[in-house]
């Protein structure tokens, strides 16, 4: 099961381009650059110059998307079909997740883009603090189901009704079944299939097929 600190890195990677777009256009918009890179800028453009760095900075945060996921779930995927770690579950129905479970931090992406000024010390600072705000409700109420990381890294993320126990025992007390969130590398699952699942935090469960 993840702690906190799991979280707070999953969450903080998730916002490193806006972090680094944020700082850029700080720089940018007071040419706070040092005299090489100015002189590059005069010979490139600042257009390509600008395009460029967006490029690295995406380049960047991509692949920090891809090792931080991979790091949090390094070997997970094998103990579970090993048994070593995890239940064993039935799924009895599933499906993805709606845009609109991704609207809040879509939102809390763009706008501070489009909206301010960062010229200005104080509205970067201000900016930087409302966005450590943010990460910290997250963290504090578990909302990793919609974190851009885990379609980086190839996971797929669904809504999904979960039980132990068997469907006859299911109905006599459907109560037995969890509506939960699941994180998998499967992109179709077989409900007829055997599942082993692993907690991650709250109602959030990281999935394998058993073998």
């Amino acid at each position: 099961m993840w702690g906190k600190n799991e979280q707070k890195l999953l969450w903080g990677t998730a916002y490193l381009p806006l972090f680094l777009l944020m700082i850029y256009r700080f720089i940018e918009s007071n040419n706070f650059f040092p005299s090489k890179v100015k002189n590059l800028i005069e010979k490139i453009g600042k257009e390509n110059f600008d395009l460029i760095n967006i490029i690295l900075i995406l380049f960047l945060s991509f692949i920090l998307y891809k090792g931080v996921i991979n790091w949090l779930f390094s070997g997970n995927d094998d103990k579970l079909k090993q048994k070593k770690i995890g239940k064993d579950f039935f799924i009895r129905k599933y499906e993805k997740l709606s845009v609109n479970d991704y609207s809040f931090f879509l939102m809390t992406l763009l706008l501070p883009l489009i909206s301010l000024d960062y010229k200005s010390i104080i509205n970067l600072i201000v900016s930087l603090l409302i966005i450590l705000f943010i990460i910290s409700v997250y963290v504090k109420t578990d909302s990793i189901s919609v974190c851009p990381l885990f379609f980086v890294s190839g996971r797929q993320v669904f809504k999904a009704v979960m039980s132990e126990y068997t469907k006859e025992e299911e109905n006599r007390d459907p109560s037995l079944r969890k509506e939960v969130i699941i994180i998998t590398l499967e992109k179709n699952l077989d409900l007829n299939g055997n599942f082993r699942a692993q907690r991650l935090v709250n109602n959030v469960f990281y999935v394998a097929v058993k073998e």
